[in-house]
């Protein structure tokens, strides 16, 4: 014990010397448009604050090509009037298109990353909104804390000793022998230096103990909720924030409790997405949409999902771009009930996995989900789904939730959970937010945001500005985007898997004049090769 708080001691100062809200998963993958460059941005943020991020940039526009990549880090209460210098992105040998670098962040919270791409074909701008948040504490290696520990031992005798040696020879003339009351003074010089010295790595023992506590205890993790569902016909599942993070009592309104952090924001029309998945991922989901009661409770109707135990994740987004994930597991009795009126709530008893054939959806059609690449822990791919008819067309997909389709992504042991959207892992209604609040916009907020300019876009286009004029940000028209989506039936989703292990990919869509459909494809991440 000694030996760690030494080497935690140690490791602490050398840190302020060099240094001085999905499930299982930090990083963030965005698609989109920097003026006539096509982006992919990976960001791989730290498991410890301050920290470095890794971000790495690659071009999906074969024909523009920016030959200058820069990045530059806003945390959203300042924006770019408090941010540092854009950062150089170096290309990568070896990889046309491919720009990286690292940067420091030295707050959790909600940043939108400045993404600036030049070159021959103009410039551009993509904002891609990030969630920095600690989610580990650092350690040491034994041999390190040993080596460490040692050290601080010899440093502690050798000044013990150096206080006795300057007590008992400062007096004397050089080269005389001691006296025993020279060596009796030195003595007892020894003795008060050891209590001083122990006296003050006991403080420090004890400091550091409350450091380490503190920031233990803000380490990301989803909130605590408590999730029931009423059995019978009236089916209905209460999802009630029991986080003491969530609320607050109010000292100037006693017995009020009032919510902590900004407002929360609807995104893509919604205030909550909640996800039912059931246990080891094998069986029924479903994708619904809570509405708010009170502060901290949320309800809604559940239908078409068989009784059993099932996984609960739930996201929400703050006014700050900060997602908040939820998680908890439920039982969900027998029984039935009407969905939310707003037609938007999709589920399924047994989707169907995509394996030597296409995925089968009703009245003869097909979903096709491939991976672009080998899938690598924490590496970038590419999820695509094609929408068939029953005579091998392409089907026409009708938006829902302003989007050509959804995903989740969940591990099988229900360790990592994802909601993907065309864009990627990020909230479209975070990084328009964002973008507002960048041109000054600070009036509405919470639940009275304006309705997301993209309503019905397939998500590729956001964040779009030439150079840095907010006010220049023109999505396009929400009825050529649909068009658009129509007429590919095609659908994907940019993600990177957090670690090795199995998972299901569930992707939904919804055809014109149909039923909101699920398919399902099974991948496998191996373990990262051994150094």
């Amino acid at each position: 014990m000694l030996r760690r708080k030494l080497a935690s001691l140690v490791m602490l100062t050398a840190l302020w010397l060099t240094a001085s809200a999905h499930v299982g998963s930090t990083l963030v993958v965005q698609e989109g448009m920097a003026g006539p460059y096509g982006l992919r941005i990976l960001v791989r943020p730290p498991g410890v604050i301050p920290g470095l991020v890794e971000v790495i940039v690659r071009t999906t526009t074969p024909t523009a090509v920016p030959t200058d990549v820069s990045v530059r880090p806003a945390y959203w209460r300042y924006g770019l009037k408090g941010a540092p210098p854009a950062e150089v992105m170096p290309p990568v040998p070896g990889e046309p298109g491919t720009f990286t670098t690292q940067l420091w962040i030295m707050q959790s919270g909600s940043y939108a990353f400045h993404v600036q791409a030049k070159g021959p074909a103009g410039d551009g701008t993509l904002v891609v909104p990030v969630t920095s948040v600690a989610t580990t504490a650092s350690t040491v290696p034994p041999w390190l804390g040993w080596l460490l520990a040692a050290l601080g031992t010899f440093l502690v005798f050798g000044l013990i000793s150096v206080v006795g040696a300057a007590t008992r020879e400062s007096s004397i003339t050089p080269g005389a022998t001691p006296a025993p009351t020279d060596r009796r003074r030195a003595q007892r010089a020894m003795a008060i230096a050891a209590c001083l010295i122990v006296a003050m790595l006991t403080g420090g023992w004890k400091w550091w103990d409350a450091v380490d506590t503190d920031y233990r205890k803000q380490l990301d993790k989803p909130l605590a909720v408590e999730g029931t569902v009423t059995a019978g016909d009236a089916r209905a599942l209460t999802l009630r924030v029991t986080d003491e993070s969530w609320t607050f009592i109010d000292p100037k309104e006693p017995g009020v409790r009032k919510q902590t952090g900004t407002p929360l924001i609807p995104d893509h029309g919604k205030l909550m997405h909640l996800f039912l998945v059931e246990a080891g991922a094998r069986g029924a989901v479903a994708h619904l949409h809570p509405v708010r009661k009170d502060l901290s409770t949320f309800a809604t109707p559940v239908t078409g999902i068989p009784a059993g135990k099932y996984w609960l994740f739930a996201e929400v987004v703050r006014e700050s771009g900060y997602t908040v994930s939820m998680a908890d597991t439920v039982d969900v009795p027998a029984g039935a009930s009407a969905p939310n009126v707003d037609g938007d709530d999709a589920w399924t008893a047994s989707p169907t996995a995509m394996g030597a054939v296409p995925a089968a959806l009703s009245n003869g059609g097909t979903m096709t989900i491939t991976l672009d690449r080998a899938p690598t822990v924490r590496s970038d791919v590419t999820i695509r789904a094609r929408v068939t008819n029953a005579d091998g067309s392409p089907a026409a997909l009708a938006p829902w939730l302003g989007m050509a389709g959804h995903a989740m992504v969940v591990r099988t042991d229900g360790q990592v959970f994802m909601h993907l959207h065309p864009m990627g892992t990020g909230s479209m209604a975070a990084q328009e937010r964002l973008l507002r609040r960048e041109a000054g916009d600070t009036v509405n907020h919470g639940e009275a945001q304006p309705a997301m300019a993209s309503a019905a876009m397939p998500g590729h286009d956001m964040g779009t500005m030439p150079g840095h004029d907010m006010s220049a940000m023109q999505p396009a028209p929400a009825s050529a985007a649909a068009t658009a989506v129509a007429a590919t039936g095609d659908v994907s989703f940019p993600v990177a898997f957090p670690s090795a292990g199995s998972y299901r990919v569930f992707v939904q869509v919804r055809r014109v004049g149909r039923a909101i459909e699920t398919a399902v494809l099974d991948v496998t991440v191996p373990l990262p090769p051994a150094n």
